[in-house]
């Protein structure tokens, strides 16, 4: 008895813990034109595009980055937004991913978008 309980434990824990991947999304707020993304861009940014990519939610950081311009030869602070979502590993998310990177480039006349992806196992309670 005591031998089917924790064979029934094992089973019912192993379902309620998903392999995932967690993204990560590093967005600059400094435009190559001197400008700034306002609060208004970047939140208009999340609901047309973000939201399609991650319906399921996604959280998004106040944070600094730092990167070194070749070209100035010296290090630039700006201020950035990290965007956090756990979701399904696929091909098609995958490719919404970078689809997502690459609008924010282009809206934003920016340089870049890093982007980290991590295996996770995600527990919802």
């Amino acid at each position: 008895m005591l031998t089917r309980f924790l064979i029934a434990s094992i089973i019912l824990c192993s379902c309620s813990t998903a392999r995932q991947v967690e993204t990560r999304l590093y967005f600059g707020q400094f435009k190559l034109d001197g400008g700034t993304v306002s609060e208004k861009e970047w939140n208009d940014f999340v609901a047309q595009y973000v939201s399609k990519v991650f319906p399921e939610g996604s959280t998004v950081q106040n944070a600094t980055g730092n990167w070194y311009d070749t070209a100035q030869h010296k290090l630039i602070s700006e201020p950035s937004k990290v965007l956090i979502a756990v979701h399904k590993r696929s091909v098609t998310i995958s490719r919404n991913i970078d689809s997502l990177m690459y609008w924010y480039k282009s809206i934003h006349n920016q340089q870049s978008v890093l982007r980290v992806d991590r295996k996770v196992k995600a527990n919802l309670f």
